[in-house]
């Protein structure tokens, strides 16, 4: 029930494949159309024409013939196959029960889809001189042929929409399609289809049951039924199972794998013979000739006494509750996926053209503002920001502006230059030499008059140790007060223990500033500063003009930024914040490894991997993936325990790092490294939801855990604890809560607590004495941090219970069926985010060229950094990753910059305010500014 999108092999197979088929076909050929602007434009219509079909697959278009010649041979993709199929409960009432209304609902939320991917995707690549950019053509050619059947032989109500390689450039000529974002976005196009088709079927009368992802069925027909009619569905999950994975669990690759290889044959059947087994089988199912026929009557008399048409004021909230979820994430977002996002919230009742009227209304009363998006590589469409994003960045901006000049040095220049003598002749003592960057950054912050300043430094620089540790000594001494912060708890312990001084997150420190004896000044030093999104910079900033506190901000703009809107640390040092910098990496032990690092952090793959060629590690290459991890289990089991606690593993993809620690943890059981009986538990997993997704019902699931991070007194509820989600209703956003000691809550999204949530899913994960595991959640009382690591050195099978050591030697024992013991998770593989931090003597990295939004220069800089002396990339093919790399920067835009947020413009010192006001009366003009393109 989701979109597919496959390229075609040859004109040939195509021809034959698409024409000849089941029992729509009249004369030998299936229902066909052409559609897209491109068709009109070299004047097809109606019916598909075998030979045209076949010459525009060939490349032969309006004279020209497109291709690429090649050794003397021309080289040319026919085209791509974007098949739409409807839901199962549609293709049952409209096959089975006969409603061919349903047929004609699905046709046009086809030609909808389409419109859409030609609005958003169509585009060609243009050759200037020596570069190659992508132009958007706004035209395509399709070849749309409707089907009835899968191939299993189940009613399945589907389209083939075959686009061809070719669209028309602006000067008219035609070249080939360049098919990336199709590829990219093919949930969204499904998305889309399944959101037009829900309005279509609720016109006709049907009532539908939402699920998540725009998923929908048609209420009435049964679970039984459509499990009946669903062959295909269970063949794939069969050989995903043999394959040791299931639907959920599997990669898109995996499960295209899978696909392929259960696929049968072609077969065409006589029609009034399957429509007879069809009605066999939804009889045997309960789902009989009374049942179906009745819904479709029920369905038809409603339709005859007037559907409700869609109301604007739903689009509208739909489009704003869009804005939100979107604009928490990303500073920039694409037009197409706030359709996409719209259109889910507002499944069934609104459609594609109310929602576009919504988004004109909203970007008219200045709630959306148009920006240029820009893709993982470069490319440019249509985008917006909101309002909140162009006001957190002015605020922030505006403070650090203001506070320029604002404060009295910590130090004078002179006792500045001694304090750091002092502090390098004592480091010197003890065999750490200090480089003139480390003294001349310290000296720098000691002396500043700006209430903010900023530390940028390359992984591996001793930012904490030298600078950071010697300004807090000294501040200290001078009486100013110095709080240490960092956006995770695991960050801030170790930037406090570092400073002695108390570590504390941001986020808390926003909620209860840490206060100091009234009139005494006071400094906060924030490390990991590139994971503050710009709101949350804007509101510490705000926080600190009340407090007339000074911010130091550390970190690396090289390195990921904010999971949540906004790159404010670059940002910052684009318009000329006070930057002291520090270049000269300390880290490694390995001079190869060393060179791999640099060479990272200038986003040249290729010098990177040759440099861990020459000695800094190794690059491993196998195709498939299960391959991939199978390597990295065996030589991460093969490693002593001393070894694998040096030893740090990387995989991207949060589904990926569960998938490869369950071949790890094969292995080492395999090894005798984890023994004893393994006990069964669950585990609880922030599913992360933003501000607006907690506010939406269908966010929730039976059996989550609900965490309010304030007390509701007139409710019931406590702040900090757990209540089990019990039932979910959409209609009313309600869910039904219940606590570990009974009681029930009738929660009301709409009404109170949705903004103060934790929200998080159960998965079951078992545990072994030997385990690695790594505590998910902050508890003060229970002194745990979120990320701090323990070893499994006991399981009680019939207590159920885990003792477990940590790793400063504290020991406690774990309640498994206790909610506040269940935040925990195995620990022998970390996201690149979850290993931005740390360090560790040797590194495995798996990096998957073709994962397009997971590798990218910043990721692949953040991994190879962490390792002290070697570095391992396990790939499915070094070139395909050097260019993957090479063209993906990583760079986040911001709400008021059309350039991506990079390092760019960093001095060391600080601008003159008035240029600074110049700098952010620039950035912040161009909010107003409204760019036109193509969208994504």
């Amino acid at each position: 029930m989701v979109a597919s999108v496959s390229a075609l092999t040859s004109s040939a197979q195509a021809s034959s494949y698409y024409e000849a088929d089941d029992y729509y076909a009249e004369g030998g050929l299936s229902p066909s159309e052409w559609q897209g602007k491109g068709a009109e434009e070299l004047g097809l219509s109606g019916d598909v024409d075998r030979d045209q079909f076949r010459e525009l697959l060939d490349g032969k278009v309006a004279g020209q013939q497109l291709g690429t010649v090649r050794d003397g041979q021309l080289e040319h993709r026919p085209g791509w196959d974007v098949t739409l199929s409807a839901p199962k409960s549609v293709s049952i009432m409209a096959e089975v029960a006969g409603d061919r209304r349903l047929i004609e609902a699905h046709g046009q939320a086809v030609k909808t889809t389409l419109a859409h991917i030609e609005a958003h995707m169509a585009a060609t690549r243009v050759r200037h001189g020596g570069s190659v950019t992508r132009e958007a053509t706004g035209n395509l050619v399709v070849a749309g042929f409707q089907h009835g059947t899968s191939r299993a032989q189940d009613p399945q109500l589907h389209t083939h929409n075959v686009i061809m390689n070719a669209t028309q450039g602006e000067d008219g000529s035609w070249r080939s399609l360049e098919p990336r974002a199709i590829y990219q976005l093919q949930k969204q196009i499904g998305a889309i289809y399944r959101q037009e088709l829900a309005l279509k079927v609720g016109e006709l009368g049907y009532e539908i049951a939402p699920g998540k992802e725009s998923m929908f069925e048609i209420k009435g027909v049964s679970e039984a039924a459509m499990a009946a009619f669903s062959t295909r569905s269970a063949e794939i999950e069969a050989a995903l199972g043999e394959r040791g994975t299931s639907r959920e669990e599997a990669s898109a690759a995996e499960k295209q794998v899978a696909a392929l290889d259960t696929r049968q044959a072609k077969v065409v059947a006589d029609h009034g013979a399957l429509v007879a087994d069809w009605r066999e089988t939804a009889d045997r199912a309960g789902f009989d000739a009374e049942a179906r026929l009745a819904l479709v009557r029920e369905a038809e008399a409603r339709a005859a006494n007037g559907v409700q048409l869609p109301d604007p004021s739903v689009a509208d909230r739909a489009v704003a509750h869009a804005a939100d979820k979107l604009g928490e994430r990303q500073s920039v977002f694409a037009v197409a996926a706030l359709h996409e996002e719209a259109g889910r919230v507002g499944l069934g009742k609104v459609g594609y053209s109310e929602i576009g009227e919504a988004i004109g209304r909203a970007t008219k009363e200045g709630e959306l503002v148009e920006r240029t998006f820009l893709d993982r590589r470069g490319a440019a469409f249509a985008g917006f920001t909101t309002s909140q994003n162009i006001a957190a960045e002015k605020t922030l901006l505006r403070i650090e502006a203001r506070g320029r000049g604002a404060l009295a040095p910590i130090a004078s220049p002179l006792a500045a230059a001694k304090a750091v003598a002092g502090a390098a002749a004592q480091a010197e003592r003890s065999g750490f030499g200090w480089n003139p960057d480390q003294k001349a950054a310290t000296e720098q912050l000691l002396t500043s008059r700006n209430r903010v300043t900023a530390v940028q430094g390359y992984a591996g620089t001793a930012k904490t140790t030298t600078v950071l540790a010697t300004f807090a000594r000294e501040a200290e001494a001078r009486g100013v007060s110095v709080v240490a912060l960092a956006p995770t708890a695991s960050a801030a312990m170790t930037l406090g223990e570092a400073l002695g001084t108390r570590g504390d997150t941001v986020a808390r420190h926003l909620l209860a500033p840490e206060d100091s004896a009234p009139g005494q000044p006071v400094a906060w030093i924030v490390d990991e500063a590139s994971l503050l999104s710009a709101r949350d910079t804007a509101r510490l900033f705000e926080l600190a003009e009340q407090h007339d506190a000074r911010i130091i901000l550390v970190g690396d703009v090289k390195q990921l930024g904010s999971v949540e809107a906004g790159a404010a640390f670059a940002q910052l040092q684009g318009v000329g914040m006070e930057t002291a910098k520090l270049g000269e990496i300390v880290r490694q032990s390995n001079a190869a490894t060393k060179e791999a690092v640099l060479a990272s952090i200038e986003g040249d793959a290729k010098k990177a991997l040759a440099a861990l060629d020459r000695g800094g590690g190794q690059i491993v290459e196998h195709a498939d993936r299960s391959g991939r991890f199978a390597a990295i289990a065996d030589r991460y089991a093969g490693l002593d325990k001393a070894a694998r606690t040096r030893t740090l593993v990387i995989e991207p993809s949060r589904e990926g790092r569960d998938a490869l620690t369950a071949g790890i943890r094969t292995a080492l059981v395999n090894s005798g490294a984890l023994s004893g009986p393994a006990v069964t538990m669950e585990s609880l997993v922030n599913k992360g939801l933003t501000r607006a997704e907690a506010r939406d019902p269908l966010s929730y699931d039976r059996g989550d855990v609900v965490r309010f991070t304030r007390d509701y007194a007139d409710k019931g509820v406590a702040r900090g604890d757990a209540y089990r989600v019990e039932a979910v209703n959409p209609a009313k956003a309600a869910i039904a809560l219940r606590s570990e000691d009974g009681r029930e809550v009738d929660w009301r999204l709409r009404q109170w607590g949705a903004g103060k949530v934790q929200v998080f899913a159960p998965q079951n994960i078992d545990l072994r004495t030997g385990d690695s595991i790594r505590f998910t959640r902050n508890d003060r009382d229970a002194g745990r941090i979120n990320g701090a690591r323990g070893e499994v050195i006991a399981v009680d099978e019939q207590a159920r219970t885990a003792t477990v050591l940590g790793a400063r030697g504290q020991v406690q024992t774990l309640d498994l069926d206790a909610v506040r013991d269940r935040h925990i998770a195995h620990a022998y593989v970390d996201t690149a985010f979850a290993a931005q931090g740390r360090t560790a003597d040797h590194v495995i990295i798996h990096a998957d060229s073709k994962a397009t939004n997971l590798v990218d220069q910043k990721s692949f800089y953040v991994g190879i950094s962490r390792a002290k002396e070697s570095a391992t990339i396990v790939t499915d093919d070094r070139a395909k990753l050097t260019s993957a790399i090479n063209e993906r920067a990583g760079a986040v835009q911001t709400a008021l910059s059309q350039a991506p947020a990079a390092g760019a413009g960093m001095v060391q010192s600080a601008i003159a305010a008035p240029a600074a006001d110049k700098a952010i009366s620039a950035a912040v003009s161009q909010a107003a500014t409204s760019l036109p393109g193509m969208g994504l």
